[in-house]
């Protein structure tokens, strides 16, 4: 089959690789569209860093690994142990392959598994015409909701998430930072939860037409040094009661605590390609609170019927599709072509 493979920080290739054999819990997947992601160029460019590059403890896998952990497709051939999907099946597919028997596993929280190995970077993921996944991580779609829309289960499960661990109060104001892919994620998240008004902090004035058609009240933080200044003025003087780091940088996780009222949340959802220096002062003064969240644990389901009714969108946030084989390409430019994408889908069987 066909696949964009990791090797190693600048080194993806598009190649033959051998199709995989699904194990006795496991399904094989044809994969129909997948989205490149951030943290896929994160490994391209300063990785590897979640990328294994000794044998994953569980599934003895390592670089070079097919890339890739938001994508969709069609069950193909189950193992005899699969109970909950059967050949035919539409599937959105979450990346959390766990082991299912531990603390963490058995409450839901699958990503903090302590021998989770997330697809695309502890086993093969979707950058390929077929996959093997734990039959768990398969979920069925809602009829309405395509194969292109379910790409977006991924980043939007994520934002649902990142919402439940910051225990999101309906009516309250919300600061974004970021205002890529996971930042409209999470601004149709909040607004579909009840949030009053939601500011975008976003440097790139490109951004502006998306956030704004989604109901976000746009912030060019390169252009206007006096967003915080504004936002405070819109809030009564107080600040936000919740912001969501969306942009994975220590500047932004600062800024995200600038804005936040005293006593109020900021969740850091982004991630991060290496330590950096932070004034927690910032805060202890204010009783801040900050919480963090990974992944997702059990929202796919949700994600997929709010993708079913029209409370997410998904074609909001998609701007282009290309094939497979021109990934590695795109890969490289990924930061110079986020002036005018969002995200970005590969096509594998778009036939389908």
């Amino acid at each position: 089959m066909n696949a964009l493979v990791y090797y190693g920080r600048k080194d993806l290739r598009y190649e033959r690789f051998p199709e995989p054999s699904p194990a006795p819990d496991e399904v094989l997947v044809k994969v129909k569209y997948a989205g490149m992601c951030h943290t896929d160029f994160n490994e391209y460019e300063n990785g590897p860093i979640f990328t294994s590059v000794t044998p994953h403890p569980r599934t003895g896998r390592k670089a070079p690994l097919v890339l890739g952990h938001e994508f969709s497709g069609q069950v193909v051939s189950i193992g005899p142990q699969v109970t909950n999907v059967k050949e035919g099946d539409r599937v959105a597919i979450n990346a959390v392959d766990a082991c299912g028997k531990c603390f963490y596993c058995k409450r839901g929280d699958r990503a903090l598994c302590p021998s989770v190995a997330f697809l695309g970077l502890g086993r093969d993921g979707g950058f390929a015409e077929f996959v093997a996944v734990q039959a768990e991580c398969c979920h069925p779609l809602r009829e309405g909701v395509s194969y292109r829309d379910a790409v977006l289960a991924e980043p939007l499960s994520v934002a649902v998430h990142a919402a439940r661990r910051a225990r999101f109060e309906v009516g309250t104001n919300v600061a974004i930072v970021g205002g890529g892919t996971l930042g409209l994620c999470m601004l149709q998240v909040v607004r579909a939860a009840g949030a009053r008004d939601v500011f975008v902090i976003e440097r790139s004035e490109s951004k502006r037409r998306f956030c704004e058609a989604l109901g976000g009240k746009f912030m060019n933080s390169a252009t206007n040094a006096n967003f915080r200044l504004e936002i405070l003025d819109r809030t009564q003087g107080r600040g936000v009661d919740f912001a969501f780091e969306c942009a994975g940088a220590g500047a932004a996780l600062g800024t995200a605590v600038d804005v936040t009222a005293n006593g109020g949340v900021v969740c850091a959802t982004g991630i991060y390609s290496g330590a950096f220096l932070f004034d927690f002062n910032k805060v202890l003064g204010g009783e801040k609170s900050i919480v963090t969240s990974l992944a997702y644990g059990t929202e796919y389901p949700a994600t997929i019927a709010m993708l079913a009714d029209g409370r997410l969108r998904a074609d909001a946030l998609i701007t282009n599709c290309i094939p497979l084989s021109q990934g590695c390409e795109h890969i490289r430019e990924f930061e110079s072509r986020g002036v005018t994408n969002i995200k970005t889908l590969l096509e594998i069987d778009p036939a389908a």
